[in-house]
């Protein structure tokens, strides 16, 4: 026979424990934290900036370049003023360039004078082999009132047209290079011209007159002796053997 004590603190003790049992069943679940992890900075790189390429200077066109057609010479058009850049021109004018005191003659030109004036070619367009002028391969006129170039004279085969037909070669080949062109008969040559948009080329072949005695040419009939383009008010005109020549002086 258990007593009414005992009993009873047993079923404290049974109690108590019960208790505990249910406190720890209510109370807060603690998740584990997990510790932070370093952070990493990361930047996008930059691209390296490539420099840009400067232009180049603007120069003059080389000899080599150059073709005379019926518009112009290259960048030296026909009815355009000349260019007077002095790095990029390929001519320059001298309002003095054919006085005495330039050229050392005794002409009685003085500054100010009708032919006191030259449109000098630069002298980087130098003729490897002239035919005419002063040893360079074209010259230049430019009207005094417009200021604008009315024509170009070649001077070497340094340059051909813009056909290919250069100083020296034969008459024949013209017809294939500009099947275009008329003929304009004259005293000492035969004058094949091609019309462009600015102006005329006219390219000369050499023929022998028939009241002149023996070979005027000295072998040379039949093949190209001039080549020159105008503004078409200066029309079509003979220049071989006649000392019409522009970029010279006292021609």
């Amino acid at each position: 026979m258990i007593r009414p004590q005992v009993r009873r603190r047993a079923m404290d003790g049974a109690l108590a424990g019960a208790l505990l049992l249910a406190l720890a069943a209510c109370g807060p679940t603690v998740e584990p934290v997990a510790s932070p992890s370093a952070s990493v900075d990361v930047s996008p790189s930059a691209e390296p900036s490539a420099s840009p390429t400067p232009s180049p200077d603007p120069t003059r066109p080389a000899l080599a370049e150059l073709v005379l057609s019926a518009d112009g010479l290259g960048p030296l058009g026909l009815s355009s003023p000349p260019d007077d850049d002095p790095a990029t021109s390929l001519v320059s004018f001298e309002p003095e360039g054919c006085t005495d005191a330039v050229t050392g003659e005794d002409f009685g030109i003085a500054p100010g004078d009708p032919g006191a004036e030259l449109w000098r070619t630069d002298p980087a367009y130098a003729a490897s082999s002239p035919a005419y002028g002063p040893g360079a391969a074209f010259g230049v006129d430019v009207d005094r009132d417009t200021g604008v170039v009315n024509r170009i004279d070649l001077y070497s085969a340094d340059i051909p047209t813009d056909g290919g037909v250069r100083i020296g070669d034969p008459g024949a080949s013209i017809a294939a290079a500009h099947p275009g062109a008329t003929v304009v008969p004259e005293y000492l040559t035969d004058i094949h011209v091609v019309e462009g948009a600015l102006g005329i080329l006219q390219i000369e072949v050499a023929k022998n007159a028939p009241d002149i005695e023996g070979d005027y040419w000295e072998g040379r009939a039949g093949t190209v002796v001039y080549i020159h383009a105008v503004t078409p008010d200066l029309g079509v005109f003979s220049v071989a053997a006649s000392g019409n020549l522009v970029g010279v002086c006292g021609a």
